[in-house]
């Protein structure tokens, strides 16, 4: 048995929650993946899969496994990365984590950090917060960008480093002069809102700050994709409250009025998280190094707030 390369088929059942989905993205036979997994149950002696007509998720043990297999999959790619890599010409995949608000920044810090070094090839995965936090623990992102207040946050070695803070904007279709203008979070709740449904941490804050100002809402629609939210704004009357980058994203369409949310103004702070529990690798390192340049500052300076 290749403890690797079943490693990598737990950790892609994982993902793809189907056996032949998991075996495709493996180059592999659904046999063959099944096989692997039950050869390593054998070798541990424990349980690994609930099987069923179909996947039915790890066991507690599996869970403990899948862990491992992060790991240590982790710290090949890692092993891989340094051999090739030079701190002059990093090389291999940059796995970047993003919430959702955050997506703007961290698809434009790829895209420039691939300018620097080439040889990075990075891949940019969006992910609720909670999400985010695990896959910081178990070290299946190298970076992440999200929001640095969280408790989960503060519960792990985690080297941080401040981007921006996040503040909120409000959007519809533009309907008059005072369009541009700040409005307060009072006025805002009387609009039609459509809002990101209630797990998501953005959505969170934002009911938190209507509750400081003693307003109750009741967004007309919810969704988990602020993607979704856009074109429900564009296509209606509706209006949404998005962060500064996404509110930054929006502006690309002319029709819509991006209005800061004022009285009070509010804010939360937004960082790229790197696992500190170890040494940084040579991507790691130039990620830091990146993100703390003057470069970068200017580029996040017009990203960050429309």
């Amino acid at each position: 048995m290749n403890i690797i390369d079943t490693f990598r088929y737990l950790v892609s059942l994982e993902e793809h929650k189907h056996f032949s989905r998991a075996a495709q993205a493996c180059h592999i036979t659904q046999p063959a993946l099944s096989n692997a997994l039950k050869a390593l149950e054998e070798e541990m002696g424990v349980k690994i899969v609930n099987r069923g007509r179909n996947y039915e998720g790890l066991t507690d043990e599996g869970k403990q496994v899948l862990t491992s297999a992060y790991q240590v999959l982790h710290e090949i790619g890692k092993l891989k990365s340094e051999i090739k890599s030079k701190k002059s010409a990093p090389m291999g995949n940059l796995i970047i984590g993003s919430i959702p608000s955050t997506l703007p920044v961290a698809s434009q810090f790829a895209a420039s950090i691939f300018g620097e070094f080439n040889g990075l090839k990075p891949v940019v995965r969006s992910m609720t917060s909670h999400d985010l936090e695990l896959s910081l623990e178990n070290l299946s992102v190298d970076v992440a960008f999200g929001y640095t207040d969280r408790s989960a946050v503060h519960a792990q070695e985690l080297h941080i480093l401040p981007q921006y803070e996040e503040k909120y904007f409000y959007i519809k279709k533009s309907s008059s002069s005072t369009s541009s203008l700040p409005i307060s979070w009072k006025e805002a709740a009387e609009g039609k809102l459509c809002l990101l449904t209630p797990e998501m941490h953005n959505r969170k804050l934002i009911d938190i700050f209507f509750k400081k100002n003693d307003i109750v809402i009741e967004p007309v629609m919810q969704t988990d994709s602020i993607f979704s939210l856009l074109l429900s704004v564009q296509f209606s009357d509706l209006a949404t409250i998005l962060s500064g980058p996404t509110a930054n994203f929006a502006k690309i369409n002319k029709e819509l009025s991006i209005r800061e949310l004022t009285d009070p103004s509010e804010s939360t702070a937004i960082g790229i998280m790197i696992p500190s529990s170890h040494k940084l690798s040579v991507m790691q390192y130039v990620v830091e190094e990146f993100a703390m340049s003057e470069k970068w500052s200017s580029i996040l300076g017009g990203i960050s707030m429309p």
